[in-house]
């Protein structure tokens, strides 16, 4: 028993993101997050949801995380030239994976905390979410993704880790709806006090009356899946005093998400 808790904790260095969920584990959690909005200081329940989702969640990732490197060691030890064997553990790849996303979106929609802001550059921050987004999807390496910042758009006061957990989840979900092959274009422009970042695809668009379902958490266009990604990506707006809203892109084409935050500090 010793041993295989031994195996079980070396393992949890090699999964498939090995990382905390939310906010890097408990101790940077507990930094930015002991007072909510309007420094009122945290109930117990507050703390507690989100410090039990985050023990489930490495709980749940040891697991994890010991299937994916047995997974990795059968797939060394078949022979090659089988590829069924192959088919499925590229699936039970796959799925691993999917399973750890998901653990990753639960507890950061459980996390109640007001965003730890700081002066971020808007540049950097696109173009780390662009590498965050292909890396998570399994056709972003090929994907054209065109990134523009135009002038007065060089900085905000944001929350530089849940601002890039949107971002990458709204350019992955672009490059998919294009299937790898179509553009994508991600725009940030200042207008005022605020900042807008609109993330654009070819896909096939949105139906009208998805337009406002595809926040609900209990929906989603995928054939798996709960629906956390873009649920997850409005909370972290409107927690920043922003909105994140989609539409048709330009001439009714593709789809266009939109988010828009405050660029100073006190959200004005």
């Amino acid at each position: 028993m010793k041993g295989s808790r031994g195996r079980r904790a070396r393992a949890t260095k090699r999964g498939p993101q090995a990382r905390e969920a939310g906010r890097g584990g408990p101790g940077k959690a507990g930094r930015g997050e002991e007072r909510a909005e309007g420094g009122r200081k945290r109930g117990p329940g507050e703390e507690g949801i989100g410090g039990m989702a985050r023990m489930a969640a490495h709980e749940v990732r040891n697991a994890l995380s010991v299937l994916y490197n047995v997974a990795t060691g059968l797939r060394r030890a078949v022979p090659a030239g089988q590829p069924d064997t192959e088919t499925l553990l590229s699936i039970l790849d796959e799925e691993l994976r999917r399973l750890d996303r998901l653990t990753h979106d639960l507890v950061s929609f459980a996390v109640t905390g007001p965003p730890v802001r700081s002066r971020v550059r808007v540049a950097d921050l696109v173009q780390r979410a662009v590498q965050e987004a292909r890396r998570r999807c399994p056709v972003g390496e090929g994907a054209r993704v065109e990134v523009t910042v135009r002038r007065g758009a060089t900085e905000a006061f944001l929350d530089p880790d849940r601002m890039l957990e949107a971002l990458a989840c709204l350019v992955r979900n672009a490059i998919e709806a294009s299937n790898g092959r179509g553009g994508v274009r991600v725009c940030a422009t200042r207008e005022g006090k605020r900042l807008r970042i609109e993330v654009l695809d070819e896909g096939p668009g949105l139906p009208a009356e998805d337009v406002e379902r595809i926040f609900d958490p209990s929906f989603s266009t995928k054939a798996s899946g709960v629906g956390l990604g873009l649920a997850l990506c409005r909370q972290i707006a409107r927690r920043h005093g922003g909105e994140l809203t989609a539409g048709p892109g330009p001439g009714g084409a593709g789809a266009c998400f939109r988010l828009e935050v405050p660029v100073v500090e006190g959200g004005s």
